[in-house]
Parts: structure tokens; sequence; C-alpha cells
């Protein structure tokens, strides 16, 4: 008997088509599916099924987790063809999108992947719609100077409320402010972001998720205060990592400070229900996104 991908199976490939993400990670996302996985167990082995069929394949991420390094999934080109119909003549993404990631990333993508699974968990709570999720995607600014958010996050309110989000992991590897030219310091991505307020003509937010400390966020946030064009604006939020993902919902909570020192929450407004879908089914959050 031919495999057959199930829809909660087209669920995960959506999912890992925008980042790698671990079995943990997405039986915590697959409360947001129609069909949620009921244990991590369950879904352990259908992974496992999938690997089989050549649908995922699996790597391991280089720091211990309870004992043994977490593994981590990634598409093939089979199935990112199957999700995307193609047929087979069509250009694929370049070849590090199925290959395992080098060794000095896996920090940083593991905790992106926390980021990331922590919003959309969250805005299913609240009812949210997501609009458009990407990852390390580029903004053009002018011909020659372009923008790499880690992510970016669109959502859309039941009242009809636009929030757009730039994600930003720091992981403290880079300088806040310097005097020499590094496209990699916080200072020359804020400087970045102002240009790009400038020209974009929807309002955004810019989130630093620091995984060091509840310091490093206040430092750049106490940095950004002085780059900032409209300082009446809320524009540039920050907060150490471990207070997002403990939060019962982090768009709700003020779990986040602003470039004025002052506790806030990302959303106004919320209504929330529960993770497990209804008899009518959630909404299947990959399915359209960009």
């Amino acid at each position: 008997m031919s495999f057959q991908l199930t829809h909660r199976d087209e669920q995960t490939l959506f999912a890992l088509q925008k980042l790698p993400l671990t079995s943990q990670q997405l039986f915590r996302l697959s409360q947001t599916f129609p069909e949620t996985f009921p244990s991590e167990r369950v879904l352990r082995r259908r992974m496992r099924r999938l690997e089989e069929e050549g649908i995922v394949r699996r790597f391991y991420y280089a720091f211990p987790s309870k004992g043994r390094n977490p593994a981590y999934w990634r598409l093939t080109r089979r199935s990112y063809r199957l999700i995307n119909g193609l047929t087979g003549e069509e250009p694929l993404p370049r070849r590090s999108f199925f290959a395992p990631m080098g060794v000095s990333l896996h920090f940083h993508w593991h905790r992106l992947a926390e980021v990331v699974v922590k919003m959309l968990i969250d805005a299913y709570q609240n009812e949210m719609t997501i609009g458009k999720l990407t990852v390390e995607q580029q903004l053009h600014l002018n011909n020659e100077e372009y923008l790499t958010p880690d992510a970016s996050l669109t959502l859309l309110s039941q009242d009809g409320r636009k929030y757009t989000f730039y994600i930003e992991l720091d992981t403290a590897s880079a300088r806040i402010s310097t005097s020499q030219v590094l496209p990699t310091s916080i200072q020359q991505k804020l400087e970045a972001y102002e240009r790009l307020r400038r020209l974009s003509p929807l309002p955004f937010r810019v989130l630093f998720f620091t995984t060091s400390s509840n310091q490093r966020a206040t430092n750049i946030l106490r940095f950004s205060d002085g780059l900032i064009h409209n300082r009446a604006a809320h524009s540039v939020y920050a907060s150490h990592l471990p207070t997002i993902l403990v939060s019962e919902n982090c768009l709700n909570e003020k779990v986040f400070t602003n470039h004025r020192l002052e506790r806030t929450s990302l959303v106004t407004s919320a209504t929330s229900r529960s993770l497990i879908p209804d008899a009518n089914g959630a909404k299947r959050i990959f399915a359209r996104l960009a």
C-alpha cells in the first residue's frame, strides 16, 4: 500500500518549512493544528515513519538536553515539492535549506524556534489570525542596503487590528554600540530599522529577545532610546527570553519593556480560548503563510 500524508502531516511539514523544530517543539505547536498529537510519543513515532519514507530528515543539536543531544527535523527535497505542489522542474531553495546546520548556529536556531513557537501558540489562544511568518527574509531599504530580521510575524486580531513584529534574538555575541562600521552590531540594526520605519507605510515593532540577562535587554533599550526618531511611539521592545517562555501569554502580559523602560504588553486587547481544537476544527495556521 502506498504511503499517504495525513492533514496532520501536512501541518507538520508546513511548520518545518519555516524553521527546523525538535519533536518537543512540534508537539507544543501541534496544539494549534486541527488535529493535535495526543502525546509526544505519538509524534515521535510518526516522525520516524516520515523519516523512513524520505519525507523528513533528523539531525542533532550539539548541546546536551536531559542526558542526550536533542534532535531537530528538516524537510527533504521530496517533502518540499509535495507541500508546494511542485512537479520537479521548478527551482528549489539553496542546498543548506535541507542540510544539517553549522554547529555555531545551533544555539541561535533552537532559541529562535522557542520564540516563534511560543508566539504562535499565544496568538492561537487569543484567536488571532497568523497573517505572515518569515524567517531570515531580506528587507530591501534601497538598491544597495537590506535588513535581515531573524524572523517577522504579522498577527490580525478579531477587531481588525494588525500587528507586525520584527524579531531579533540576541545572544550577546554582538556589540551594542560601536564607532566602527560593523553590520552585526545592535547599533547598525537599530539604525537600519529606523530607516525602514521612514520607508514603511505600515507601523511595526522590533522585539529583542535576550538569552543572557535582563540587564542586556535594558542596555539595548537605553541605547535605542537615543536613536529613535519618534520617541513618543512605542517601537522597540525587549525582554529576557526565559521570562517570555514561562509567561502564560506573552502577547497579553506586560512581560516586555519599551525603549522608555516602561513595562508593556504587545497587544492591547484579546480574547482567549483553550488550546484544544473545538469540534469544528482550529485554523490551519501554516496553510496560508507567505
